[in-house]
């Protein structure tokens, strides 16, 4: 049995995600019912089903490799730690879509590159959330392989010649997975930041133009560059808050069964469990779903 400190902060883990569930669950209903309704959704609005889909297979994967890694055997429970590998790859490129996608429909850069994206990008969008689930199966398939092979090796009952399971996971983990791991996770969050800092460098311009012609902050244009980046802003904080706290975990891997472990789990959660509610009340769409979900019982 876990102790007190152990068992508050699994319970605080377990309300984080169930919260996060309930928030991304409401995303894919309202934007799924609309999509199986028209046959067709605006690209904005499929990225962040997609990424609602993504987030609720990764914290439904994150409750039960934890659990089942407290209260079970290991060797049962790293394929479930497989399951959620895959989940995290997919959010984090379908994050990295949904920044692209914002930085090249907003940013009035006027290079020939970027205005044959602008005119494409919408078309896809579909492209790009199929390979999401792609690459994360083609970057789980070595950690499948070398997981599948330390599971069937023979421990040896030597103790000159002792080499646990445990000891065979952590090797692999150490030589192997941890520097693709690092790399794997850097790359979409190198592609979010380009974008982000792309769309903060525009609008730079957009607000110098808007000087010499004496606009003021009232202009639509204006307000809907603001609007997306204090949305790209919270959303990279976010984004860094969570993958920080999970590069430092790869590389000092802690122990399920300690106190530390699940503080740190509580904190790398912690983000990606917010960011839905801010999408919600951000997006029309969404917001006057919900509050015509929360005024239909009280009319009732």
């Amino acid at each position: 049995m876990p102790n007190l400190l152990i068992l508050f902060f699994m319970i605080l883990f377990l309300l984080e995600s169930v919260i996060a569930i309930i928030e991304n669950g409401f995303i894919i209903i309202v934007l799924g019912r609309e999509w199986v309704t028209c046959w067709k959704l605006p690209p904005g609005d499929m990225i962040l089903a997609s990424l609602g889909i993504s987030r609720l297979f990764l914290h439904w994967a994150g409750i039960l490799s934890n659990f089942h890694t407290y209260f079970s055997p290991i060797g049962r429970s790293i394929y479930l730690g497989i399951f959620w590998n895959f989940a995290n790859m997919a959010t984090f490129w379908i994050t990295t879509w949904l920044a692209i996608f914002y930085c090249v429909k907003i940013s009035s850069f006027t290079h020939p590159i970027f205005l044959w994206l602008k005119w494409r990008i919408s078309r896809w969008v579909p492209c790009l959330l199929l390979c999401s689930p792609l690459i994360s199966i083609l970057t789980c398939i070595p950690y499948f392989i070398n997981t599948y092979h330390i599971l069937q090796l023979p421990v040896s009952g030597n103790y000159s010649e002792k080499t646990t399971l445990e000891d065979r996971i952590y090797g692999l983990q150490r030589h192997f997975l941890l520097p693709q791991r690092i790399i794997l996770l850097l790359i979409p969050f190198l592609f979010f930041l380009v974008s982000t800092i792309l769309l903060i460098s525009s609008l730079c311009r957009h607000l110098g133009n808007m000087q010499q012609h004496n606009a003021g902050f009232l202009d639509p244009s204006m307000q809907v560059y603001i609007t997306t980046l204090k949305s790209l802003f919270f959303f990279l904080i976010l984004y860094t808050s969570y993958l920080l706290p999970l590069l430092i975990s790869i590389m000092i891997p802690l122990s399920v069964c300690s106190s530390q472990y699940w503080v740190w789990e509580v904190v790398t959660y912690a983000g990606i469990s917010i960011h839905p509610a801010f999408l919600i009340l951000n997006s029309l769409k969404l917001r006057r779903a919900l509050k015509k979900m929360l005024h239909e019982p009280q009319a009732a």
